[in-house]
């Protein structure tokens, strides 16, 4: 017993160093440091995303007799809004700052990359000139907002977003058409230099427009995911966590409090940015309401809780869930009811509350929590084996 290690998590840990019922869990979260494991599996995952959404759920949705497949444009759909979670939650699931007006990124750097495409029609350059106005723009609201804490910040980034949204309606309405919208968008120039971004590609007659947005998008994600992924396991996402935790302690070591929240903030603002310039390039179209209102960054907050704050990619789940059932449940007509329609949101509310009271953790904390319930099980009923049998042995 001399050489006993005290596990992380305060769990019971067996002579050889390792936890006695969570090794699994240990080799998990060993992968997940490394970022060619992350990569490679969210690639993994996105390759089989849009067979699983589009395909698989609409064989099932003929046999049920409902429409519950998904649509070609789904997919890219749902990983937009995954970058901009994936981004959010290094803010409120790891520094425990809720922002309410994430919209203002999201919707200027859709405005800014929808104005650029006039100029320059490069869906890739459009995300660069986009992420660039949102990661400007955070820096000045960051600055005043990080001051106040609690709901003093939400209400002041709610403020900002609100300003910016009202500017988008009425002064600024001879940059952005106002409530009209800009429809505009000339995203039909060359995708990264060489390849047509909106059109069949004659070379290759299988990649059809939204097989490429889809590509672009994925690309995106998997950068995001990288990125993210990095930041949680360096210095800079311990210190987070460590904010989100107890910001007196990390003030009292001697670290800059107020540099590394805004910090957070900016970043979170670049992941917002980017999502922002991909959904003006996929819905060749943005409204102040779609873009700037306070309702989208309530939405950033209910993809990333009902996802769960507590890994990277959980608030992705989130996304999905919200995409689906606003895109797809919406136009469900059940026999009984009929049309859902407008009445999605209510569908969503109901599926919030109950994922939030049955699992607090949100959807990839229950899952989290599946897998170590597993690996516990498994490696309890080999532990009583090996004890059985060296009892057998003893004897």
């Amino acid at each position: 017993m001399t050489d006993r290690e005290v596990a992380t998590d305060g769990g019971a840990v067996a002579e050889s160093g390792e936890p006695a019922s969570a090794s699994g869990g240990s080799a998990l979260s060993r992968l997940r440091e490394r970022d060619d494991f992350v990569v490679v599996a969210s690639a993994a995952a996105l390759i089989v995303f849009p067979f699983l959404l589009v395909d698989v759920l609409g064989i099932v949705g003929d046999v049920i007799g409902l429409s519950i497949g998904g649509y070609t444009g789904l997919p890219s759909l749902v990983l937009i809004y995954g970058i901009i979670v994936i981004g959010f939650n290094l803010l409120l699931g790891y520094t425990g700052l809720l922002s309410f007006g994430h919209a203002a990124f999201f919707g200027s750097a859709a405005y800014s990359a929808a104005l650029f495409s006039q100029v320059v029609p490069s869906p890739l350059l459009m995300v660069v000139v986009g992420t660039l106005v949102a990661t400007l723009l955070a820096w000045p609201i960051g600055f005043v907002s990080i001051r106040r804490s609690g709901v003093y910040f939400a209400v002041l980034t709610l403020t900002f977003g609100q300003a910016l949204y009202f500017y988008a309606l009425g002064p600024g309405s001879w940059l952005t058409n106002g409530d009209n919208g800009f429809s505009n968008i000339e995203a039909d120039g060359l995708f990264l230099g060489a390849l047509p971004f909106d059109a069949p590609l004659t070379p290759l007659p299988f990649l059809d427009s939204y097989t490429v947005m889809y590509g672009f998008a994925a690309v995106s994600m998997l950068v995001a995911v990288w990125v993210g992924n990095r930041i949680i396991n360096s210095p800079y996402g311990l210190i987070f966590e460590a904010l989100g935790e107890n910001e007196e302690r990390v003030e009292f070591v001697g670290l800059n409090v107020f540099r590394y929240k805004l910090m957070a903030f900016v970043i979170s603002a670049v992941f917002a940015g980017v999502g922002g310039a991909l959904f003006v390039i996929h819905e060749q179209y943005i409204h102040p309401t779609t873009g700037l209102y306070w309702i989208q960054s309530g939405d950033f907050v209910i993809m990333t809780v009902l996802g769960g704050t507590g890994g990277l990619v959980g608030p992705v789940f989130g996304a999905f869930v919200f995409e689906y059932v606003a895109n797809v449940v919406s136009g469900v007509s059940l026999p009984a009811i009929g049309s859902i329609g407008s009445l999605w949101r209510f569908v969503l509310g109901a599926v919030f509350v109950t994922i939030v009271w049955v699992f607090p953790r949100g959807i990839y904390g229950a899952g989290e929590d599946l897998v170590a319930m597993l690996t516990d099980r498994s490696g309890g009923e080999g532990g009583g084996d090996t004890a059985a049998a060296d009892g057998g042995e003893r004897e």
